[in-house]
């Protein structure tokens, strides 16, 4: 097939107005994504917003998290047209077995899962957002150092998280691969060379708008609905694949193995061992701690731990940021 128009991108110098951190969440993540807005509003450069995209349904319930820096978008208002959210219960329980659904959507190609829209609504940035360089945080993300643009680009370029090797033999992993290269057009030779999935990613508005491009070019209809189709995906390594292999030079990245957050599904948070490791691998040039939601930690115990790892930081003397 013709390949996707690569036209290098013209080199200028990026500022916190071309900044969009962007965090898709839910009711059930409410309490966590307060906690993310005030280590936003404490640390993101100022100059650089931060959108809030939840389903239309939670949107009056994060409407005190608005601020001049910050808009509450409705998910309905994200998606390409012809998704409804379904009515779902947000937990089943069945004797011990307990399972929390996020959601159910109906879409152009049938019934898809909450994850899948998800994903999506990431891919569809350029519908919620004018700003180059756009930076997906979850909920479970704080913030713990100054997020500046210089922390996100080198000179002209966008950093692009690329981990050689990693999770090659990981077969979920490996399939998400096999899913990318289909959907882009490529040779299907299973795991291609790297992983990009992590927190902080940094993508750039102008290659998402390729990338979709190229996926409707490559399945003949429109770039969600091919998606939409897929029961297992991973819009991180879909776009980085996009980015390091079909655009490479093009794209205007500069890749980095640095991970900005120090992440706890990294380690054993269950054990008191798994727990002090986790407490003392705070990196210097770290900017965020996340801790995942399925983590079964109070607010309380989340904040402490935070506040362990950013003491015991400074007790050695780690620069934060």
């Amino acid at each position: 097939m013709e390949a996707t128009p690569r036209g290098r991108h013209t080199p200028r110098s990026f500022s916190a107005g071309d900044i969009s951190l962007v965090t898709v969440s839910y009711r059930d993540d409410l309490d966590l994504a307060r906690e993310l807005c005030r280590s936003v509003d404490t640390y993101l450069e100022p100059g650089a917003e931060h959108v809030l995209i939840v389903p239309r349904c939670d949107v009056a319930m994060f409407a005190t998290l608005a601020a001049e820096h910050r808009r509450i978008v409705a998910v309905e208002d994200v998606l390409p047209r012809g998704y409804v959210k379904l009515p779902a219960p947000r937990h089943v329980r069945l004797g011990p077995f307990h399972r929390r659904i996020r959601e159910i959507w109906a879409s152009p190609v049938g019934i898809v899962r909450g994850w899948i829209v998800q994903q999506i609504v990431k891919m569809s940035a350029p519908a919620f957002t004018d700003r180059e360089i756009v930076v997906f945080a979850d909920s479970d993300i704080v913030l713990v150092a100054p997020l500046t643009v210089d922390r996100l680009t080198n000179g002209p370029c966008v950093r692009l998280y690329r981990l050689p090797g990693a999770t090659a033999d990981l077969p979920t992993h490996v399939g998400w691969h096999s899913v990318s290269a289909r959907l882009l057009g490529l040779e299907q030779r299973g795991y291609l060379g790297s992983d990009y999935i992590g927190n902080l990613i940094t993508w750039r508005r102008s290659n998402i708008l390729l990338l979709q491009q190229r996926l409707a070019e490559v399945a003949g209809r429109r770039w969600d609905k091919e998606v939409a189709r897929q029961s297992d995906f991973s819009e991180y390594i879909l776009y980085g694949i996009f980015a390091d292999l079909v655009l490479d030079e093009a794209s205007g990245h500069d890749r980095t193995s640095e991970d900005l957050v120090h992440a706890g599904w990294f380690y054993d948070l269950h054990t008191p061992a798994g727990l002090e490791d986790f407490v003392h691998g705070f990196r210097p040039g770290q900017v965020g701690v996340a801790i995942q939601s399925t983590e079964a930690f109070a607010l309380d115990e989340r904040r402490e731990l935070v506040r362990r790892i950013v003491s015991e930081a400074a007790r050695a003397g780690e620069p934060r940021g």
